[in-house]
């Protein structure tokens, strides 16, 4: 099968494209330019401000002739346009344009590479000056560049991280390796077949990312579960085979139902739907993947390694590891602690969750911007001071008229008497609108641009007076032009798509807990346990939303983890956060319920099992949430807020999991059912047995 996803990935994954994730008014804006011909070039700006003062006309004159001299007859630029003057005479722009098409990616970059290195030459001889280079093709290098560090360097940790702490938690090199192989394979194999999938569904470019994290997380735990308790029954005697069999009874068949849930979480992205189908099937194959390997793979690899699994074994440590675990540990005094006096336990523990969770009430989203990128890289720096010299070259709120050719001049006028009201809303710069017309003269776009960052909530409020006032007027001045259509594009396009994804958040959260629902009661025959698991996952999820909001949303914490606050998270993070939390707290409650119900079975009364339940479980659950929260901790590094912001918001909220609610809240709650966590009423199928 890994061979098979290897040759599959071969010819790599069929990608959608931007244009495709757009939804509402400003989709049907896209499908109108999409294939529109205004003549444009794509262009490379170069921005230079006077350190203090202003610029005179000699100065302006002079820096235009440089700039022709310096970038003109360049391989891939075709016109140096004349210098423009800012209105308060600070900055001067010059547009470079180049011969490249408008949407040959790989050219407008390829020769927006070639033109930095003249620009810092350009920037050298005028220290006066502050010199910068941005525009489409330089600003994707640089930030893709950056961004190929970040994900280089946490690949460079990641694997050490992982495999120090699977080190810690088995105390021997070839068992610690099993569990990583097996994660791997699994990844490869899921991106081979999501590869396949793809030629015939396009997938979104997230894909591969996150069948590589949830692969990973997924594969690293249920190996880890089997293996410790193969070892454990092992120190207790049993013939290897045997040690299989028990393992494969008990965790493994904890990870087989743990798998079901993940994949129903997982599943919730298909509610959603839009560009969260094609992640939904990427987390769904390769989950399903992992638990296959668990099942058959992993019993084989424990088969032929036998006794082996413990060579290169450390010392010290790997002689305590194996044996199970003792009741008297820190983990079984805290599980009696806690159920001898459940219920204020679980208040205690509750209250603390939904005190950490409060602040997600107040969770702000948006898709932002530049304001989003690292702020220290030239282009980036070069953006904002563009921006702010010249609003135009900003944020836009483009009104987009499609209507026969002939008509052209009444569309034309029509925007023009809009233009008017459109400048007197709030959230829209003055004196800087544009009116442009395609070739074929079936196109006209009104360029709105507005002074504000697009996380900015006055972005929001634009858009919508952009919709309630102009868009409305235009409509009544081409009631008589037949097939007009009048649409709403630009920055609204992320406006649109902030607000469907925040639209999608509850069906997918009723989908998720109604299903994991149905999924316990046949698990494990209780209602009432199906019933808490529901809600003790909810606090678990919406404590990590709480501190990821209280962390990003507010400034305290941003030199601590070297960010500049938008005041906003990613409208794509609360959704995708939820059915990864959602799964990773699966695979720990299943699995410390399954030792506290095979306690129960083998006579002990509820709240002794989950004292010995706990204790046996708990070095687990910590070893496969330590590895996790290592792993997110790295994305917290990166330089690119909103994978900041993913990885601040994983690491805490697996954190919080793996202590708080499966240390204190998870047993309390047994320990308070007592009989009716472990009994089921009639009407509910014996599945679980």
């Amino acid at each position: 099968m890994v061979a098979a996803g290897v040759v599959l990935l071969g010819g790599g994954l069929n990608l959608t494209k931007d244009s495709d994730q757009l939804v509402g008014d400003s989709r049907q804006a896209e499908k109108l330019t999409e294939g529109a011909d205004f003549g444009d070039r794509p262009a490379e700006h170069l921005v230079a401000s006077v350190r203090r003062g202003t610029l005179t006309d000699q100065q302006v004159a002079g820096f235009g002739r440089e700039a022709r001299q310096t970038y003109g007859g360049v391989a891939g630029v075709a016109e140096v346009d004349p210098p423009i003057l800012s209105p308060d005479r600070t900055t001067v722009l010059v547009n470079i344009e180049l011969a490249a098409a408008t949407d040959d990616d790989d050219a407008i970059e390829a020769t927006a590479k070639t033109l930095l290195p003249l620009t810092d030459r350009f920037a050298a001889a005028h220290p006066d000056l502050q010199v910068g280079q941005t525009g489409e093709g330089s600003l994707n290098a640089g930030v893709g560049e950056q961004i190929d560090k970040d994900f280089k360097r946490a690949e460079l940790f990641s694997l050490p991280v992982t495999l120090a702490i699977l080190l810690l938690a088995f105390g021997s090199v070839v068992a610690a390796f099993v569990p990583v192989l097996l994660g791997i394979g699994a990844v490869v194999t899921a991106l081979g077949v999501t590869a396949l999938i793809s030629k015939s569904y396009a997938v979104d470019g997230n894909t591969q990312s996150l069948v590589l994290l949830i692969g990973l997380a997924v594969g690293v735990d249920y190996a880890l579960f089997v293996i410790r308790r193969s070892r454990q029954e092992r120190a207790h005697g049993l013939p290897v085979r045997e040690t299989i069999r028990v393992a494969g009874a008990t965790a493994g068949r904890a990870v087989i139902i743990s798998g079901v849930t993940v994949v129903v979480s997982m599943a919730g992205m298909l509610v959603a739907g839009g560009m969260f189908s094609s992640l939904a099937i990427g987390a769904m194959i390769v989950v399903a993947v992992a638990v296959i390997a668990s099942a058959t793979v992993l019993p084989a690899i424990l088969s032929l390694l036998g006794d082996r699994i413990d060579r290169l074994r450390l010392p010290f440590i790997g002689r305590r590891v194996g044996r199970e675990a003792r009741i008297d540990g820190p983990w079984g005094r805290l599980a009696g602690a806690v159920t001898r006096r459940p219920v204020i336990w679980t208040v205690a523990a509750g209250g603390l969750l939904i005190v950490l969770a409060i602040p997600a009430l107040g969770m702000r989203t948006s898709l932002p911007g530049v304001e989003s990128l690292p702020q220290d890289l030239p282009q980036v720096q070069a953006t904002v001071k563009l921006i702010q010299a010249f609003p135009e070259q900003g944020s836009t709120i483009d009104v987009v008229v499609g209507a026969p050719a002939d008509r052209a001049q009444e569309v034309r006028a029509a925007m023009k008497d809009a233009r008017t009201d459109a400048q007197g809303l709030n959230g829209i710069a003055k004196g800087s609108v544009s009116i442009e017309t395609s070739k074929d003269s079936t196109v006209t776009v009104m360029k709105l641009p507005t002074p504000y960052d697009e996380s900015d909530h006055r972005t929001v409020d634009a858009v919508a007076a952009v919709h309630a006032t102009v868009v409305p007027a235009v409509q009544q001045a081409l009631a008589d032009v037949p097939g007009a259509q009048v649409h709403v594009g630009g920055v609204a396009a992320g406006t649109d798509l902030s607000s469907w994804m925040d639209s999608r958040l509850v069906p997918v959260v009723g989908f998720v807990l109604v299903l994991t629902f149905v999924v316990m009661v046949l698990s494990f025959g209780s209602v009432w346990l199906a019933l808490a698991t529901v809600l003790l996952n909810l606090l678990s999820v919406g404590a990590g939303y709480g501190v990821m909001t209280s962390i990003f949303q507010n400034t305290w914490a941003e030199g601590i983890l070297d960010f500049t606050s938008i005041g906003t998270i990613a409208a794509w993070l609360p959704l995708l956060m939820f059915v990864i939390l959602f799964g990773l707290s699966m695979d720990y409650h299943v699995f410390v319920v399954s030792r506290v119900r095979e306690a129960w079975r083998s006579g002990l009364a509820p709240r002794a099992a989950v004292q010995l339940g706990v204790a046996r479980s708990a070095g687990t659950v910590t070893s496969a949430a330590a590895v996790m929260v290592a792993v997110f901790a790295i994305f917290a590094t990166m330089s690119v807020l909103e994978m900041k912001q993913l990885g601040v918001g994983l690491a805490t909220a697996v954190l919080i999991d793996a202590t708080v609610v499966r240390g204190i809240l998870l047993p309390a709650v047994l320990a308070a059912l007592g009989e009716r966590a472990h009994r089921k009423p009639r009407w509910v199928p014996a599945l679980h047995d």
